[in-house]
């Protein structure tokens, strides 16, 4: 399913205030009641909200991932100033886990320069666009696979990362507080749990609109990550806490 900006302006209404009404999501985005009420069965039978009676509220995100449908549209351009600001970070002869994060997608497209890199991952989405632009080794995980979320989880998936040690891994998250990054759903954190662990280097990317949050699963304290790339400065109780724990900041360039 392809979103539209009005499809858009009514997920990011129902997710501001848990809830919205038809008539007041009419008046927000300019649009009849009719033309909501079409846009809110396209986007129930999507799996992106759900509806209610006259209206529509939020599908919890603590209750597991967000579907790739809305990853792949929200904050794009921002998710690819990320990419940018992390690519001197990626050098010949080094190995990477990317995990499946449309965030760390957006490098992928920059890395047709390189010849003698591997990457390890368990997104589907990455592994196939390392498919069409890689001249150099890549590895995908198997495993079990999550409804509307194209990557791989379980055990089977952790024992394959679990195979390999890298230099470093890219990754993103649902939330990051001064509590360190979170994740929806268990499965999900035990992966990035085996990239940290057979990793060195930590680097996370992470845009503005993540700060702040905290969801059910902790990734990732400050402690374990070593580079945070952002689009934006964050605040300054934020800077002086990823400066007493040495952690390096990176503003993506506008």
């Amino acid at each position: 399913m392809i979103i539209d900006k009005r499809q858009k302006d009514i997920l990011d209404a129902v997710a501001e205030k848990n809830y919205c009404s038809v008539e007041e999501l009419s008046q927000r985005i300019f649009a009849s009641t009719a033309t909501v009420r079409r846009d809110l069965i396209s986007l129930s039978k999507a799996g992106l909200i759900k509806r209610v009676r006259g209206g529509a509220s939020v599908i919890s995100p603590t209750r597991g991932e967000i579907s790739d449908v809305v990853r792949k549209q929200t904050n794009v351009t921002e998710k690819k100033r990320i990419a940018v600001a992390c690519l001197p970070f990626v050098k010949e002869g080094e190995s990477y886990f990317f995990d499946s994060s449309t965030t760390v997608s957006k490098l992928i497209p920059l890395l047709k320069g390189f010849s003698n890199i591997t990457i390890v991952t368990n997104g589907f989405q990455n592994a196939y666009a390392l498919s069409a632009c890689a001249s150099f080794p890549c590895y995908v995980a198997g495993g079990s696979i999550a409804p509307n979320v194209s990557s791989a989880t379980g055990a089977d998936t952790v024992r394959f990362i679990s195979g390999f040690s890298c230099d470093a891994f890219f990754f993103s998250c649902r939330g990051l507080s001064l509590n360190g990054a979170s994740e929806g759903t268990v499965e999900q954190q035990r992966v990035k749990a085996a990239m940290l662990l057979n990793s060195k280097k930590h680097i996370l990317l992470v845009d503005k609109t993540k700060f702040g949050k905290d969801f059910t699963v902790k990734d990732a304290s400050l402690d374990d990550i070593d580079v945070i790339v952002c689009d934006e400065e964050p605040s300054e109780e934020y800077k002086k806490a990823f400066e007493e724990k040495g952690i390096q900041l990176i503003i993506a360039d506008k």
